[in-house]
């Protein structure tokens, strides 16, 4: 991996620790897994993991939405599921939007905002680009 991505991933880590459960990148054609913790690979190796990136897809479509209806920016969103809190926003603006989407332990203690802050303003999507895992 290295790089960027790494970097996108080492950050996230030091914002969460053990935490941390996966982080994948996608965008409107392709997707790649950049970190997935050894106990929750054999839960994603039951997934349709394809089906599951082009249900997140849909959020470049209600982010336009939002911020067409509110006057303030579209940030991030978070899931809770019982064994994890889901995270994603989408790194760079306009068509070169990146989509990020990670997963938590449901204990996990962090500032949603200030890591989408960082992330966003730290990255720039020319760099972070996907590689396809379909």
């Amino acid at each position: 991996m290295g790089g960027p991505k790494e970097t996108l991933v080492t950050s996230l880590q030091t914002a969460a620790g053990d935490t941390l459960r996966d982080v994948w990148l996608f965008d409107e054609d392709s997707y790649e897994s950049l970190y997935l913790r050894d106990d929750v690979a054999d839960h994603v190796a039951e997934l349709d993991v394809a089906r599951y990136i082009d249900n997140e897809r849909y959020g470049y479509v209600t982010r336009e939405t939002y911020e067409s209806l509110h006057y303030t920016d579209y940030e991030y969103t978070i899931r809770g599921f019982d064994e994890f809190v889901q995270y994603r926003t989408f790194l760079g603006a306009g068509d070169d939007r990146v989509g990020l989407m990670a997963s938590f332990d449901p204990d996990v203690t962090l500032s949603f905002r200030e890591i989408t802050r960082e992330l966003c303003d730290s990255y720039d999507c020319d760099l972070v680009s996907v590689a396809s895992d379909e």
